[in-house]
Order: C-alpha cells, then structure tokens, then sequence
C-alpha cells in the first residue's frame, strides 16, 4: 500500500498533460491509465440494482439483485451489509474498481421517475441502511462505493425529479437540506466507514450547478463532514473546466472530456501561471492517485497498466447469493390486504385444483426500473413459471393457466428469440447466444464503404454511446451509421406493429418495404436517457410461420435540428451516438376482448393471482412519470374482476413498482400485496411469499397517497416540474409522512412504515432512559402473538409533546424470525443529535417534553409511548 509521501512523489513525477489526462475518463467507464509510470485504469460499473458492466445493453450478465426502494422494504440492516459483500463481489467480475451506488436521495414526489432506484422517503433509514451498504461493498478493500447524487433536483440532494434535470435550479430551504436532502449524505460520510467515493448531480441548487457549488462541495462536504475521499461527476455532469475543480469535482465523467482535456490543459498553460488552478489540479491527482493505489492500481509495468483498459468482464454467481437475492426481495414485499385471510395460500388445499394467473406482470414480471439501474440478468424468475415450480417441488399437482386482461406497456416489446434471429445472416449459421440481431458500422453518414466492424446481440436496444466501435468512441464523435439486421418469423397472421426509437435518424424496411421513417424526427421521447425521439410505430400484415427480412438503419445526425427542442443538452454523451430502441408488437385481441377472458378464467378457477403493476419503461432515468394511476386498462380489468368474478375473495391482487400509484378500487379488494421490483429472484420471492415459505416482513419506505391530486404538487407547477428553469420546494422539511402529519385533513392509503404480516405481534416500550450526553437507550419488547413464525420491526418515533405533527424516525431495528409465543428484546441506541432540527445555522433540541413512539409505522406510531424531558442542546454542524 502506496503511503502519503508515496503519492506525492507519484504527483510530482508527472507531467502537467499527465496531471490533465488522470482528470477526466478515458472513456465511458474508465480513466485514464499512464503507462509510463505503471498507472493503471480505474474501472467504474453501474450501479443500484447490481454490477453490470462496461455496457448500458447486451453486455455480461450479472446478478440482478432487487430494486433499492425493495430493498428498503426489508428495514434489515443484516441484509443490506450482506448485499454490500455479494456487489462488491459482483463488482469484482466486471473487473470495476468502483461501484456507483447507492443512490440515496429522499423520495419528495411519487411521480419521481427514480424514487425506485432510492432508499424512499426518509432520511435516517436512507442514511442508516447506505451506512451498511457502503460497509459491505468496501469490507474487503476491493471496491469502493459512490454514494449519489449529491444534491440534484432530478433524484438526489434535491435531485428527485427527472424533469430538465441537467438544467433545473432547485430553490430548497437551509433547514429542508440539512434535514431531509444532505442528511442521508452526512450520515453515511461520518459513518463508521466512509466511502472512498462520492457522485455530484446535474442540476443547480440555489443558483449553483452541483458541481460547481462551493457552500456543498467544500464547506459542507469537505471542511464540515472533512471527507476525504474522491468526487467525480455525474456523466455528462461537468458543467465547467475551471470552477468544478476548484470546489474540488476531482474527476470529469465520461471520457473523452467535454470540460477538461484539452480546455483545461490550455487554461493551465496560460502565463501568468493560475496558482489556485494549478494547486487544485495536483490536489485531484491526488485523489485520482489515492483511489488508484487502494485498488492495486500504482506501480504496475507498463504493459500491466495498459492491460487494465481491456480487463475481463464475466459472471458467476453462488447458491449463496441466489438465496440472499431471494430472501432480500421476499424480505422487503409489503402485505398491504389479507382481509379474509387469503394469503398464505396452501400448496395441499390447493392440490387437484386451479388458479389462475392473470394481469401484465403476471406472465412476464418486471425484474428491475430502467436507466442506470438497468441490467442484463443472468436469469429472470416469473410470477406464474415460479409458482409452478414451488408447487411441483412440493408433490402437488394443480393446474396453473394465464389469461393478460390488460397491456401495461408504454412502448412496444423489445423483439423476443422466440420469433426473431439473426443466426442465418453469420457465417456458417453461427448458433452462438447473441444472435438476435447483426449490427453493422461504416465510416459515413450513408452506409457507404466498408463495414468496419460487425457485432452480433441479443438485445433490442442496442445503445452506441458505449458499445460503438472504438474508433467512433471520440470526441468530437465522427459521422457513422449503421444496419441492424434480423429475420422475423411472426406466431400468428395479423396486422403486426414495428416500433423506433432512435438517437439520430432511423428506418425500417420489412423485406425491402419502408415501413418505418424516422428521419428528421422533432419530436423529443424518453429512451436513451430522454435523448431518443418518441416511439414511432408501423404496421405490416404478415402471415403466421413465414420468415420476413427485417433491416433497421440509422446515422449520426450533422447538426442536432433547431426545431426539435434541444438545447445545450443535445451535445451530452448520450445523445452523440446514434443509438435504436427496436419493438415488435403481434396484434392483440381488443381491450374488452382480454377483460372478458380474464374474467372467465377467473371465474373458473380456485384462485386467481392478478399481477399489475408498472415497469422499466414507467420507472427509469431521464423522465418521470405523468400520472399516478395504472397505465392502459389495469384499472378497468381490476373493477371488472371484483364485479364480475363470484367469489371475489379468491382474488390475491399483487402491484409491481418502485413507487406509489392509485388503487381507486382498494376498498373493494380483501387481499393484495405491493412486490416492488424484485431483481432477478422476483418471481421465487413472490411465490415464496403466496405459499407461506416466506412470511411478508417488508413496511413500506414511503408514504402511499391515495391520489395525486392530494398532494401539493398537483395544483402547483412552481413546486413541480417546475417553470422557467426553477423548480420551487415549498412543502420545504415536510416530506413523505412529514407533509402529512402538518396536514390531518388528508389522509394517506398507507403511511410510512405500514405493513402487515401472516401473524399478529405485541410491541411496546419497556424502557427509555438517557445513556451519556449524547445518547438515549430505548429498549423494545416485541412478542410473537399469532400462529405463523415471522419476523417485526421496531419502528422508534420521537416528537415534542404535544406536537406528534414534528414527528421523525429515530431508530428501527428488524427482528429475528420469532415463533408462535416466542418475544424478543430490542435495544436501540438513539443518538440526540439525530433528534434535532436545523436552525439558525446549527442542529438544536430545545428544552422540553419529549415523546418516543412505537408501532406499526407513522399513523400507528403512538401504539405505546414514552415521555421523557430533556435540558436541550445544540451542535456544530
């Protein structure tokens, strides 16, 4: 290991160009090696939802562990270190060095396009469950992890909303960042194991880009918090050459540099000489050189350091990590509803029987939310599939048929194998995995020349920005174009639908038919980031068995189009490279038509699983949501079901998502669970929880509105998604179950912390009482009083007497699993100055009366109580 002294030397040895290049990324996901001095490339992997590689789409597989707000769910500390260990683990077949994750904003709207991808909605279970989650990932020294985005209006530190994030100014209150939006960022900072990294955002806070934002970055963050680990950049997020280094963004992200580079060298080779400049950029090498060593990076040969821009990427995964996988997504799914004690299912009642499966996810489930979080899983377990399999292993025979009842999608079905390959068009046939599609790069705007290089994938969505050939992967990018090549073989005759949606301009021909034309296109969509156009949909008779030849071509566009509603953003990363999103759709019965068979196969079964829910097209990076309801015909399924099916307590309804939507008919619903997005085990967990194996122990990390129009963002568009660039927090602290307890006239469906189990249980406080000067001891006495073994969560509240309305999370902690009778004592250590507020300029507790509160989440949190007073105290921040 590399010593201070070490590094300096290491600093001085080089060049002020060197210096420069260690500054920004080489490319997408690495920086810059220097050979010369035996200094290799950090490698960095996205991200929340597992380690996937070098490639956005159709790269190595990797383990697709559950969604961040599912992870939440569980309230497990235990899991959440062990889900650390197995990332840093899955980190280290991707050959990264640097894991970016976890994502741990607080979730303010439920609209939030990547309230999935965090830890919801409160503060300290955010700060608490990413202490144990950087914990984990960096336990062995291999990995580092990157807590983000520091403060951003699009999802992080006021970054919750997708909506013109690389330019939205959030106007936030002192008080609502120190409480609500930095608070999770402190606590995993000043935690017990800091991470090595730290991730800015895009947006301004308070007039101030975040990474050029000197009160965040140096200080609160540096001199406050004093960390001393490495800050890069959101990719595409530098938004200056000089300012963002002196406030200390160490790395540009990605390569090649858009602010640094070649602009910084110049700026450092002015005369006079920039002395701070010139400072900063040793500083930041020295970072950059820091992380490097702790990750065996210094002192390589010249040829081991080159080697580490090409390393190997591969998957493997254990029995082990299967089952953590498992256990984390059953562990964090919500029993919502078991009115008439449906759930859980029993396998033996149900032997000789039927049931159904019914809904979008219920076939086909959603594994994941899109963007960064995106992953090409190893394998993918589904609602229905899993269930026949749980009941088979049992010895059970029952039979399990699928109706869909409604379409779910916002954009046509990526092309499947079962219909679509490209095996033909290689030579000799060839009969590897990925082949899909053929994917040909020329040198021109046209498709003229040569073919530079030919790629064969297994994935639709075929995204350039990293997956180009390496000689278009430059800055400026070259003008190129590309052919995508596939034969269809249609499962039924019918008139069939063709989707695009490209990044430049695109066609598509079926058998030499123009049946696509997305040249030219002006109108924005949300694939690749936002940067795609809208989905531009076709339609062909084609004829069930028979083979058509279908070609999708597209080129880098010379100038992005005045009209098409671009602005600066359109030179971003993402939106160089001319990437295609490629959907096929057979034609389907009419929506009516699917209603009625899904109440007839309802009708005639024993039971009836509905899975709805939402997916990576509505959940994902680069948007948010419009609405909060169920997307196409969910509702109209669900309200025809519970009329028309006869026994409707045979119906167990199940909602895939990562965030709130409405349910305007819960109340004539008796059972129903909230599944999140489960990763690669969704579908086992799911079945794990409807059969009993597992007894639901997940409570909900957010506060569930019964509909959006309750809420101050509906009827206020300076609050959100904004107007004129500048994005107003109004409801300023009052966050999630916060606003609502300021406003008793409005009634959430589930408040924070709610969830309900297969058994009963007995909580109360047993005691409360100061330990020192800084900390409260809080002990818990929970008890099993039902039939079924499960495990509770001590959920520890804390308010001014008198005023529940200032009520906060304090401490929580999940139980083991207990059985019938059996209890368990809890004691919690509360910190003081975790019970403070922010004001005038330092955390306070007044003096007074004090009440901690214990119970089944927020609305239930004075189930048993405890008052004690204290003489009040202030702290630094």
């Amino acid at each position: 290991m590399a010593t201070s002294s070490q590094i300096n030397e290491l600093v001085s040895k080089l060049t002020l160009e060197e210096k420069v290049s260690l500054l920004a990324g080489a490319d997408i996901w690495h920086t810059q090696e220097i050979d010369r001095l035996g200094i290799g490339s950090i490698k960095t992997t996205d991200g929340p939802s597992g380690a996937r590689g070098k490639f956005v789409s159709d790269g190595a597989k990797a383990a697709f562990v559950p969604g961040p707000v599912c992870q939440a769910a569980t309230w497990s500390k235990t899991q959440m270190r062990d889900l650390g260990r197995l990332l840093c683990k899955e980190a280290r077949t991707k050959s990264a060095h640097v894991l970016l994750a976890p994502t741990i904003c607080c979730a303010r709207n439920p609209l939030g396009g990547r309230n999935f991808e965090c830890f919801g909605e409160d503060p300290f279970l955010s700060g608490s469950l990413a202490i144990e989650y950087v914990q984990g990932v960096q336990e062995t020294g291999e990995v580092a992890a990157t807590p983000k985005h520091l403060v951003d209006p699009s999802f992080s530190v006021a970054n919750e909303q997708e909506h013109e994030r690389f330019s939205i100014d959030a106007k936030i209150s002192e008080r609502a960042l120190r409480e609500i939006y930095l608070r999770p960022f402190e606590m995993v900072v000043r935690g017990p194991a800091p991470p090595e990294c730290l991730m800015t955002s895009y947006n301004s806070v308070n007039g101030q880009h975040a990474d050029m934002n000197q009160k965040l970055l140096v200080d609160i963050l540096r001199k406050e918090w004093d960390f001393q680990g490495l800050v890069m950049s959101d990719w595409g997020g530098t938004n200056s050459t000089l300012e963002s280094l002196l406030v200390g963004v160490d790395l540009e992200m990605p390569g090649p540099p858009e602010r640094r580079g070649r602009k910084l060298l110049q700026l450092a080779q002015e005369k006079p000489p920039n002395s701070k400049l010139l400072e900063a950029i040793d500083i930041s090498c020295t970072r950059v050189l820091d992380l490097a060593q702790k990750h065996g990076l210094t002192g390589l040969t010249p040829e081991a350091a080159r080697s580490t821009r090409d390393s190997p990427e591969t998957s493997s995964t254990s029995k082990k990590d299967t089952k953590l996988i498992r256990e984390i997504a059953a562990s964090g799914i919500v029993l919502l509803k078991n009115k008439k004690s449906t759930l859980p299912l029993s396998a033996k009642k149900l032997d000789g029987k039927q049931v159904a499966f019914i809904g979008p996810n219920a076939l086909v489930g959603t594994p994941g939310g899109g963007g960064s979080a995106s992953m090409n899983p190893q394998y993918l377990s589904q609602p229905m599939e899993s269930f026949k399999t749980a009941i088979s292993d049992l010895g059970f025979h029952v039979s399990v048929k699928h109706a869909l009842g409604a379409v779910g999608r916002k954009w046509l079905p990526l092309f499947s194998k079962t219909q679509w390959s490209a095996a033909s068009l290689t030579d000799n046939g060839d009969s590897r995995e990925k082949t899909l599609l053929r994917v040909e790069y020329f040198a021109s705007q046209d498709l003229t020349g040569l073919v530079q290089e030919t790629q064969l994938r297994d994935d639709s969505t075929v995204d350039m920005s990293d997956s180009a050939p390496l000689t278009f992967q430059v800055d400026p990018v070259p003008p190129y174009s590309y052919r995508v090549t596939s034969v269809l073989t249609p499962s039924s005759s019918g008139l069939h639908s063709f989707s695009i949606s490209s990044v430049g301009d695109a066609t598509l021909h079926v058998d030499g038919e123009l049946v696509i034309d997305n040249r030219n296109w002006t109108q924005p969509g949300e694939t690749f980031y936002a940067f795609g156009s809208a989905e531009v949909i076709g339609k062909k008779h084609l004829e069930g068995g028979k083979e058509y030849l279908v070609v999708a071509e597209g080129w880098v566009r010379k100038e992005p189009r005045p009209d098409a509603g671009f602005s600066a953003e359109a030179n971003h990363v993402f939106a160089a490279h001319p990437s295609i999103r490629l959907g096929y759709q057979e034609q389907l019965p009419e929506a009516e038509a699917l209603i009625t068979e899904a109440v007839d196969l309802a009708n005639e079964s024993d039971v009836a699983v509905v899975v709805l829910g939402l997916s990576d097209e509505w959940e994902s990076e680069g948007y948010d949501r419009q609405f909060m309801a169920l997307p196409g015909k969910q509702d109209d399924l669900v309200n025809a079901l519970v009329q028309r099916v006869k026994q409707p307590e045979k119906l167990i309804f199940v909602n895939q998502s990562g965030s709130p939507v409405e349910f305007p008919w819960i109340e004539k619903v008796s059972t129903m669970l909230q599944a999140w997005y489960g990763g690669q085990e969704a579908g086992n967990a799911l079945v794990d929880v409807l059969i009993g194996t597992v007894n639901p122990s997940g409570r909900m990390p957010i506060t569930w509105p019964k509909r959006y129009t309750d809420l101050p963002f509906a009827s206020d568009p300076e609050s959100w998604p904004g107007v004129d660039g500048t994005v107003t927090y109004k409801e300023d602290y009052q966050v999630g179950y916060r606003w609502y307890s300021h406003h008793p006239d409005v009634e959430p469906q589930w408040w924070f912390g709610y969830g309900q189990s297969y058994t009963q249980f007995s909580s109360k406080i047993s005691k409360a009482e100061e330990a020192n000067e800084t900390e409260w001891n809080v002990q818990v006495l929970v008890t099993n009083t039902g039939d079924f073994p499960g495990a509770e969560i001590a959920q520890v509240y804390f308010w001014p007497a008198g005023k529940k309305e200032e009520v906060m999370l304090v401490g929580f902690e999940k139980t083991r699993n207990l059985g019938p009778g059996e209890s368990a004592q809890v004691d919690l250590s509360i910190k003081k100055r975790d019970a403070a507020r922010w004001s005038n300029d330092k955390w306070l507790l007044k003096h007074g009366e004090y009440v901690f509160g214990l119970g089944l989440g927020v609305g239930n949190a004075g189930a048993s109580t405890w008052q004690l007073s204290h003489p009040g105290a202030s702290w630094k921040p």
